[in-house]
């Protein structure tokens, strides 16, 4: 093509004249009337370029710094600002309600309308975020954050929605007060882990790197240290927290990784508080007026024991009913029915119950129900033996309506009632109206009542001790009064004994309500039970096996779906040898064989078979006949390839099957043609099935999970607690002879630790109620020499 003296290109060789003709007006009009650019598209293009430059500038220096340290930096400032505002509005929506109660003083009817309906109005609005915008968001979160810890992958847990339903769900719950009697720590563990599943996401895309579940297991190991520190403003016991959660195995590299987050949302949780004028300047979230630097002496270790017995007693006991009332909820068809279809009217019954337990003219002046939960904890920790203190005040001293630091312990304080009967009153009334808080299906915690209560109980205790040894206990000859404020803390003796009679008698808190609702957690291993070691994986692996072949046809295959329902199947050389190649998800084979049986294929052979083509599919001829050979293309991991429209459509001159069929003869009547139709098909599929499995075209995991036969059940619980496994096969010499899932390593846990394990009793073949157990994770695979 060459250019004329205009400056115009010449027809192309072989052009058409129009087509020619076309192209030179295009130019020519385009030279006149050029296309004009938007006003400020150029600067905007400027800027653009501008600001990818300076993106580029920063991100350089941040990528080698560390986008780690920035990402937890991050996270924990942000949280620990949401935990801060969220006490702030919560504290504001608590006077307010104190002081419109306090408005209509004189008037009993309208007060308890007031104080009712303040708390049911906000329960139902913390049930209806659960229910409307985010079913994930009921409930505390960290039963669930354990299994979703080990490999379990749960629907929407971990989205942005949900932490939006659980942030107004926990704003609701919270301003209920002492009167709710629930906390914020699980839900803000919870939402924690959120935003560093967030956060996560944005600094991959700022590093351009690839996601992978290492990184958001150590995501979530953070976000979980960093929910407990912006509560309690304490990174160690954030770090700890974040140990326990995860299970049996803690990464060394994830200590600092959480120290540091839980670090970051302390310090901003209290420089928040000097900030807003809360505190003149950084300190203990719960401050205490010793004047001594221990509160106790050694003889007294003794009486710490013995508390540490009573908590652990009521803890077994509050277990134990918990479980069981939750687990009759669900047993019960018609109680199980109504809470699932009326979350929020059971919401707004419960907090109706509650809040006319606790009006301060009536059941609420004894137990301190005008107190805050922050407020309940500091009174508590008040050092003042309040025995000696109503005795030195004698008379009548009315309950303080406004509330302050110096003289909120007088709220524990009543005419007719002693400051000791008040205490038993309110573990009482507590203990029970914790075991109906529970129920109700809202964003909640459980950590801070539980130290309300037993700050209740050591006060308590205290109290009595202090009443019993008047003048204090003798100590190397000097006489030293007893600080019932002492009893409320935490003492390490009182812990562990109670921590070792719980864990001795009853499943957790968490661990209760995964076995409610039944989630695949494996339990406790004790560390005493030596019984583990003499306990085989082929005592308790399933040895039905359910296996292919290199020879095996696509007849098998078909079999195999249809008799089993896992998950994933292993890959052997042959029946005789039985070798352990590798193993095929259970998707992916039936994609192969709805692809081998596809509708596409079936009319490709019946096309194949006609001798004449005509514009009607034989569906028409059929009078309306569907199809019902090929009964694997029910759902969307067994769907074929959709069909070419090129190849599969009825255009002018396409074949028609059925004609073929009848081959030309015109006096076979509909029914018979029907039959022909069908034999056709039948054979089809037969002539299908009879082929061998093309195993190239199946993406095969090549190292599944193995174990040996004389592994212990301690190495098996390890492995599959430290992999987070869902099934591994067990071989001899490279020869699969059976398989262990998570169903059955968690039955042999269970029977080690109670002594009635059944050894081969266990081998079953598997059903469909183990799937969930057997589906293994795709994208975590560590060594196979660790298996």
């Amino acid at each position: 093509m060459v250019r004329c003296s205009c400056g115009q290109q010449s027809p192309k060789e072989g052009e058409p004249r129009c087509l020619a003709d076309k192209r030179l007006l295009e130019e020519s009009f385009g030279k006149i009337f050029p296309e004009l650019e938007p006003r400020g598209w150029r600067r905007a293009r400027l800027l653009l370029r501008a600001l990818k430059a300076l993106g580029l500038c920063v991100c350089s220096p941040i990528l080698r710094f560390g986008e780690d340290w920035i990402f937890l930096f991050l996270l924990g400032i942000s949280m620990a600002t949401i935990s801060f505002g969220l006490d702030v509005a919560t504290s504001k929506f608590q006077r307010v309600s104190l002081w419109v109660y306090d408005g209509l003083e004189g008037y009993h009817h309208l007060q308890y309308f007031s104080w009712t309906s303040y708390h049911v109005a906000l329960m139902v609005c913390s049930a209806a975020a659960a229910k409307y915008i985010s079913p994930q968001a009921a409930g505390s979160g960290i039963p669930e954050l354990k299994v979703a810890l080990r490999g379990v992958v749960l629907h929407e847990f971990f989205t942005l929605r949900t932490f939006m339903a659980k942030l107004l769900g926990i704003i609701c719950t919270l301003a209920g007060g002492s009167t709710i009697f629930l906390g914020k720590v699980g839900p803000f563990v919870h939402m924690a882990t959120i935003l560093a599943t967030l956060l996560g996401k944005v600094m991959v895309w700022f590093a351009g790197s690839a996601e992978n579940p290492g990184r958001k297991y150590e995501l979530l190991i953070a976000g979980a240290a960093v929910g407990v520190a912006c509560c309690f403003v304490a990174p160690v016991g954030g770090v700890l927290f974040g140990v326990e959660v995860t299970g049996t195995h803690f990464a060394v590299r994830d200590y600092w990784r959480g120290f540091f987050a839980a670090t970051c949302a302390a310090l901003t949780f209290r420089l928040l508080a000097v900030l807003n004028n809360t505190r003149e300047t950084v300190a203990v979230l719960f401050r205490t007026s010793w004047r001594v630097e221990f509160p106790y002496d050694l003889p007294e270790l003794l009486s710490y024991a013995i508390l540490g017995v009573l908590c652990g007693v009521l803890c077994c006991v509050f277990l134990f009913c918990h479980r069981n009332m939750l687990m009759l909820f669900q047993n019960c068809p018609k109680i199980n029915c109504f809470m699932m279809n009326n979350k929020i009217v059971y919401a707004g019954f419960v907090s109706l119950v509650l809040a006319s337990l606790t009006f301060p003219p009536a059941l609420g002046q004894y137990i301190g129900a005008r107190l805050s939960m922050k407020e309940l904890l500091e009174t508590l920790f008040n050092n003042m033996t309040w025995g000696l203190e109503e005795a030195s005040l004698g008379g009548f001293t009315p309950q303080p309506q406004n509330l302050t630091y110096d003289a909120n312990w007088l709220q524990w304080r009543h005419p007719n009632v002693s400051m000791l009967e008040m205490l038993a009153l309110f573990l009482l009334a507590k203990f029970l109206m914790l075991l109906a808080a529970t129920t109700m299906m809202v964003p909640a915690g459980y950590f801070l009542p539980v130290f309300v209560y037993g700050a209740a109980l050591g006060r308590l205790y205290g109290e009595m001790m202090a009443k019993i040894f008047p003048d204090g206990i003798i100590s190397e000859g000097i006489r030293i009064r007893i600080t019932p404020a002492g009893y409320a803390l935490a003492v390490l003796v009182a812990v562990l004994v109670a921590n070792a009679i719980s864990q001795r008698l009853q499943p957790s808190f968490f661990d209760g309500i995964i076995i409610v609702k039944k989630l695949p957690f494996l339990p406790k291993l004790s560390v005493g039970k030596s019984g583990g070691h003499d306990i085989y994986a082929e005592d308790f692996m399933v040895t039905d096996l359910k296996y292919l072949t290199r020879e095996s046809k696509f007849k098998d295959l078909w079999t195999l779906l249809d008799v089993s329902a896992l998950k994933q199947f292993p890959l052997v050389d042959s029946e005789e040898s039985r070798v352990l190649l590798g193993s095929i998800k259970r998707k992916h084979l039936s994609a192969l064989l709805s692809d081998q049986l596809s509708a596409e294929k079936r009319f490709r052979y019946l096309l194949s078979q006609s001798p004449r083509r005509t514009a009607k599919p034989p569906e028409a001829e059929l009078g309306g006949y569907e199809e019902k050979g090929n009964n694997l293309e029910t759902s969307e991991e067994t769907e074929g390839p959709p069909f070419d429209a090129a190849e599969t459509s009825w255009g002018e001159g396409a074949e028609e099957p059925l004609r073929g069929v009848a081959r030309g003869g015109a006096h076979l009547s509909d029914r018979e043609k029907r039959v022909r139709y069908h034999n056709m098909v039948e054979e089809w599929e037969c002539h299908q099935l009879q082929e061998a499995l093309r195993l190239e075209d199946l993406p095969i995991d090549p190292a599944p999970y193995r174990l040996l036969e004389k592994e212990t059940l301690y190495q098996c619980y390890d492995l599959f607690s430290l992999l987070g496994l869902h099934i591994a096969y067990v071989t001899n010499m490279g020869r699969l002879v059976g398989v262990v899932g998570l169903k059955e390593l968690k039955t042999a846990v269970e029977g080690c630790v109670k002594g009635t394990f059944a050894g081969r009793a266990l081998r079953h073949s598997y059903g469909p109620e183990d799937q969930q157990e057997l589906q293994a994770p795709e994208d975590v695979r560590r060594s196979n020499s660790l298996a």
